[in-house]
């Protein structure tokens, strides 16, 4: 629940029942185990490497500015605030330069650049030249580039697996990002105590650059965009992109509920350690207890996304995650009594909330891949990217403002009816009524 975090536009389909769970066989592709897809193998290793990595550097650069520089908490925000600004800036046009090219240069490109920039900050710390304004320099190109990596990323993943299996595919990664959630961290300082914070940062480098190795050996022909030989202006391309995702029930669905679920989601993300130590009266250590619980569910959710899905299908999964998370989410103000009893009601909250949380965003995802058409499908994924990265420090100053001028219990039960606000918007849309991910070949012009 404390985390920091549609599709039928314009395809062709026969008849009604396209997405209705008696859909023809015929019309899957034939399953094929991801344990013997060795391109998946590699995509997911090098995944799994850079999540790790990510998660170190995240700690590691904060406790450089710390330790290192005695960042003031002025300056902790600061470094925060502007590592955000390149997606704003960058999103939408990331995902025309992903659908003119092919996915994996950009990946490999990215993670070397990425690798190159932080390099840079041990390499000052040699020469005692580190600044931070270095940091946030820094903390903004990796963050640009990070955008470049997730679009193409997240476009990517169906050019090595069959469309039935993205499901599970994206279990498969969600499971590594869940894994670094929880061990990142705890590994990032146990490195800063052992080699000093820039040089942990290091190790991020080393992470990004194994990544791009193993996407070099990729071997999965991934087919360029197909277009009249004339190259669109890149506003053109990006209205294009919006126009999709406006044209779509379920794609405009999903949206709203992603874009709700943020807005209101990011006010636990401002209050939520505060009223958790002033309020239920926890101490900081069952504080760090609590919010590492939510790695656990998201792993759980991670692991079992697949299975659920195939028991009652897409639409079914991703809503009924999306509801049970709205449930759990109340809990958190609802909580009252002894430290040991609030502890426990807020680690079942954390656990189950985030375990359905991670079934919804692992189909939410799937299905946007399957159902948006391949060149499309950058700047479809970035148009989320953005609306995201847009609602996120507008939850975070709403709910700063609210948590003074109400207080934080009565807050957070605002905050908890982003869930009930985003499960509505599911179930009024055509998402409901999706068994199966569609199979889509070609964009209706």
């Amino acid at each position: 629940m404390v985390r920091r975090n549609g599709f039928t536009a314009g395809f062709k389909y026969n008849g009604p029942t396209m997405f209705e769970a008696n859909q023809p066989a015929q019309t899957l592709p034939q399953k094929r185990s991801l344990w013997r897809n060795r391109d998946f193998l590699k995509l997911w290793s090098g995944k799994t490497i850079s999540a790790f990595g990510s998660e170190i550097s995240g700690t590691a650069i904060s406790l450089a500015a710390i330790l290192t520089l005695n960042a003031t908490p002025m300056q902790l925000g600061l470094l925060g605030a502007l590592a955000g600004i390149p997606a704003l800036i960058i999103g939408l046009p990331a995902g025309v330069w992903v659908d003119r090219m092919r996915r994996k240069p950009i990946m490999i490109a990215s993670d070397l650049l990425r690798a190159a920039a932080l390099v840079t900050i041990p390499a000052a710390a040699v020469f005692g030249i580190l600044s931070f304004v270095q940091l946030v320099l820094v903390s903004m190109v990796v963050k640009a580039l990070t955008v470049f990596f997730e679009v193409a990323d997240n476009s990517f993943l169906p050019a090595v697996t069959s469309r039935d299996q993205l499901v599970e595919g994206n279990s498969k990664l969600g499971i590594s990002d869940s894994l670094a959630e929880i061990g990142g961290p705890a590994i990032g300082g146990v490195l800063v105590q052992a080699i000093t914070a820039p040089f942990a940062i290091l190790v991020d480098s080393g992470s990004y650059i194994v990544s791009a190795l193993l996407l070099a050996r990729i071997r999965t022909p991934e087919p360029l965009s197909q277009g009249d030989g004339q190259t669109p202006s890149m506003t053109s391309e990006i209205v294009e992109g919006m126009r999709t995702v406006r044209s779509s029930q379920v794609l405009l669905a999903l949206l709203a509920a992603t874009a709700v679920f943020n807005l209101l989601g990011s006010f636990f993300g401002a209050l939520y350690s505060l009223y958790v130590i002033r309020s239920l009266g926890l101490t900081p250590v069952l504080l760090g207890v609590v919010i590492s619980a939510g790695g656990v569910g998201a792993l759980i959710g991670a692991a079992s996304a697949d299975r659920v899905t195939r028991r009652i299908g897409v639409g079914p999964a991703l809503i009924s995650g999306m509801a049970v998370h709205a449930v759990t989410a109340l809990l958190t103000p609802l909580a009252f009594g002894s430290v040991p009893q609030v502890t426990a009601i807020l680690l079942f909250a954390q656990i189950a909330g985030d375990t359905m949380l991670m079934i919804f965003f692992i189909n939410a995802v799937s299905l946007r891949q399957a159902a948006t058409p391949d060149r499309l499908l950058g700047r479809v994924n970035a148009s989320f990217q953005v609306i995201v990265a847009v609602v996120g420090p507008i939850g975070f100053l709403l709910g700063g403002l609210l948590g003074e001028r109400l207080g934080l219990r009565p807050t957070l039960f605002i905050a908890a009816t982003g869930s009930w606000i985003a499960t509505a918007i599911l179930l009024a849309s055509p998402v409901r009524t999706i068994r199966v991910l569609p199979v889509v070949d070609s964009v209706t012009e």
